[in-house]
């Protein structure tokens, strides 16, 4: 018996939870909110100009891998402060260099 009140608790808790799940999706459709079950190919440098993407990838061919989360920020980080192009490099390069050394 208690078997058989728990499964019918646990159901009508699913239930709940399916409808506010379905109640606040649609809340958040009307708010402009991202959808987020749409899956979308996000690729890194998406949005960027094609100078910052070419400096990425030549990262990429200096470190001979895909920056890790620390060096992805300081990269972000001198974009974001407007550099690009060869001082974009030599200052990514430069910050790196003073991480490791700490």
């Amino acid at each position: 018996m208690e078997l058989l009140i728990s499964g019918v608790i646990a159901a009508v808790f699913l239930i709940l939870m399916i409808i506010m799940f379905v109640l606040g999706y649609k809340e958040a459709l009307k708010a402009k909110v991202e959808d987020p079950l749409v899956l979308e190919n996000h690729m890194i440098g998406e949005g960027w100009e094609f100078d910052t993407f070419v400096d990425y990838e030549e990262i990429i061919d200096i470190l001979g891998r895909e920056p890790n989360d620390e060096e992805m920020r300081i990269f972000m980080d001198l974009v974001e402060e407007g550099y690009h192009g060869e001082v974009l490099l030599k200052k990514f390069l430069e910050k790196i260099k003073k991480n490791e050394h700490h």
